[in-house]
């Protein structure tokens, strides 16, 4: 397992409790933005993580199977979940045409290069349903919590530069489209979306950030404590009253 996967796999439980506030909506959003039904279609939650966008697809009748390269993120909550395997988005163990969708949300913007997992997907699946960042996606509670990590002793892994670099590459209708072609696949539909999340306080967006993977690990190592200084430091670096989250996000579908 690479050590971006190892990352995730350690923090499958932070994940779950904090970054699912976002990630579920997104899922949601993602499915209801496919062109085409997924009711009775063999569906591949690809980069499934903890089964957000397995849930999402699976409540319009999709049939699912799901994929993750992080072990540990495929046991969270297992009894619940689709059949699942461990597997990495650039050399599937499927048969070509095996699924009717390849559902990617937010997943392949973990590649170096995105159109790799692209063209892997378009093997296996006739209809590509993928989900990035937007370049300009941002919020003041990603530099607080950062600030709050860093006087705790934090430091960024040394992937986690790489992958800011790789999903900003394609952070845009055009970027995303020329992967799409890249990749040897038609694009559908590419759009830039923004997604609101006004419930969320202070403390929730910090709880989001919190459990990321970058920083998941070195957060539960600590004594709760320090965990407790962290949270409180990066709601005072927050504000009382922050702006509303609203995630900026490129929505994509693509064929054969």
């Amino acid at each position: 397992m690479t050590r971006l996967g190892a990352a995730y796999s350690a923090g499958a439980s932070s994940w779950a409790g904090g970054p699912a506030l976002v990630y579920g909506r997104l899922a949601e959003v993602l499915v209801a933005f496919c062109p085409v039904p997924l009711a009775g279609r063999l569906v591949l939650d690809l980069g499934t993580g903890t089964g957000l966008a397995s849930q999402a697809a699976g409540a319009v009748g999709a049939h699912l199977l799901a994929a993750d390269l992080a072990l540990g993120m495929l046991q969270h909550d297992r009894a619940r979940r689709p059949a699942a395997v461990v597997a990495d988005a650039l050399c599937l163990p499927f048969a070509d045409g095996a699924f009717d969708v390849v559902l990617a949300a937010f997943a392949l913007n973990h590649l170096d290069d995105p159109s790799a997992g692209v063209r892997e997907a378009g093997r296996v699946g006739r209809t590509l349903l993928a989900s990035t960042y937007a370049a300009d996606d941002d919020h003041p509670a990603k530099a607080a919590v950062e600030v709050a990590l860093a006087e705790a002793g934090w430091k960024p892994p040394e992937w986690y530069p790489r992958l800011k670099a790789s999903m900003a590459a394609w952070g845009t209708v055009e970027g995303a489209t020329e992967a799409v072609e890249r990749g040897g696949l038609r694009p559908l539909l590419v759009e830039r979306h923004e997604v609101p999340f006004p419930e969320l306080g202070p403390a929730d967006m910090v709880a989001w950030r919190l459990g990321l993977a970058q920083c998941a690990g070195f957060v539960a190592a600590l004594d709760s404590a320090a965990r407790d200084r962290i949270v409180e430091r990066a709601v005072e670096e927050l504000g009382a009253d922050p702006e509303p989250l609203v995630r900026r996000v490129i929505f994509l579908a693509a064929g054969r």
